[in-house]
């Protein structure tokens, strides 16, 4: 068994409960034994009531162990929006791939499908002004004149045609199909994309059970100044963190959930910190890894802020995600 740097902060040090961050530095040194592959998703949507379709593209990965014939073989589905420039094949082509095959390499973690999705209508055509700014058009409220429905763009186009698609434990891609498996379905994002998951959280909470925002914070549905910095960050109230957070888990008094959140440094989204301390306070909310038991866990990193330590949270979060 390999041994692995643990970044540790005691009871009182950020939160009222000690976080623990595990890196796993052989996910970017090691070469995997077991290789997993990437399939492009072309799909389209018509949820912005815009009067236009967009033909959009994610990509799946399939874990080494992915046998499509296999169909007694059930896989959980973790789906995954970049941060602010990226675009969603950053993980899924080249070399940063391999990452996601040392993930599950050491037979630690149990093999999941990872969706890369976008935001974005599309960050090919649109290339200069996101990788420059981040302000490409987009669909998470950040763009002027297109309304935040990408939570809608997931839920009723890209999760029927990624788990009708491959070995996963939805048979029924109705609405009601969805929320059944929602057990089997985790979301994760990074900084804007944390953002989201947030949003997600809000907005799609029925879809989901695990939500993993990683160095973002909670914004509600407010638009954000785009490009970042051409205009003040919105401020929330306590009050207004606590109420966008608990109105679905009081609207879904049946279904339960599990928040594990991350960030880095102090530089590093340092009022995600604030707000996590905030929700650990909530009644309802039981900090701990057990999702038996608990449903909200914090781990905090000493990292810098770029969508390319991914995989590094990743690593932990599938320690928990799933354990039911």
């Amino acid at each position: 068994m390999r041994e692995y740097r643990k970044v540790i902060t005691k009871p009182g040090e950020v939160l009222a409960y000690e976080t623990v961050f595990e890196e796993n530095i052989w996910l970017r040194t090691g070469v995997p034994e077991k290789m997993g592959t990437v399939e492009r998703i072309d799909y389209s949507t018509a949820v912005y009531e815009n009067g236009k379709t967009y033909r959009k593209t994610a990509y799946a990965y399939l874990p080494y162990c992915y046998d499509k014939e296999d169909k007694t073989r059930k896989y959980n589905v973790l789906y995954f929006q970049h941060g602010n420039t990226c675009e969603p094949a950053m993980f899924a082509i080249g070399g940063n791939k391999y990452m996601f095959d040392m993930l599950f390499d050491s037979g630690e973690l149990d093999p999941c499908i990872i969706v890369f999705i976008t935001y974005y209508m599309d960050p090919m055509r649109d290339a200069d002004v996101r990788i420059q700014t981040g302000g490409a058009e987009a669909g998470d409220g950040w763009t002027p004149g297109i309304p935040g429905y990408f939570y809608k763009e997931i839920v009723q186009d890209i999760i029927p045609a990624v788990e009708t698609r491959f070995n996963t434990y939805l048979e029924d891609p109705s609405d009601a199909g969805i929320i059944a498996t929602r057990d089997h379905r985790a979301f994760a994002g990074y900084s804007r994309g944390a953002a989201w998951t947030w949003r997600m959280f809000h907005h799609a909470y029925p879809y989901f059970r695990w939500y993993c925002p990683t160095s973002g914070g909670i914004s509600g549905d407010k638009p954000l100044p785009m490009p970042p910095g051409s205009g003040p960050f919105p401020t929330f109230t306590d009050e207004e963190i606590v109420d966008y957070i608990t109105a679905p888990i009081k609207a879904n008094p049946g279904l339960p959930f599990f928040i594990y959140a991350a960030s880095g440094g102090m530089t590093d989204g340092p009022w995600m910190r604030t707000q996590i301390k905030l929700l650990t306070e909530q009644d309802g909310f039981s900090y701990g890894p057990d999702p038996k038991k608990n449903n909200i866990l914090y781990a905090l990193s000493d990292y810098y802020h770029t969508d390319y330590l991914v995989p590094y949270y990743f690593w932990n979060y599938l320690k928990t995600l799933f354990k039911l």
